[in-house]
């Protein structure tokens, strides 16, 4: 697979886990303050553990970001932009 389109999908799927773990954590909060407020009940240990499983897929997701962006450093290193040897056409002369 291209490491351009890896990368956007490693990003793509990233964002949607954070944005998962994000509506979660405001479930969470809600349900806290009502239970300190006296309106509720305990947390939801289905909510805690989708919680928790958004931020390992985040996670999960953020590393393979990392290991590409490395990937594609390391070839910067090895044959920077701009300094590319192509092959010289050879003239007849």
């Amino acid at each position: 697979m291209n490491k351009t389109l890896a990368l956007l999908d490693c990003l793509a799927q990233l964002k949607e886990a954070q944005s998962c773990a994000d509506a979660l954590l405001s479930d969470i909060v809600a349900g806290a303050v009502r239970a300190n407020k006296g309106r509720g009940g305990a947390l939801d240990r289905g909510t805690l553990r989708a919680f928790r499983a958004a931020l390992r897929t985040a996670s999960s997701h953020s590393d393979q970001v990392e290991m590409i962006l490395a990937e594609f450093d390391s070839l910067q290193t090895v044959m920077p932009l701009g300094h590319r040897q192509f092959p010289q056409i050879a003239t007849g002369a």
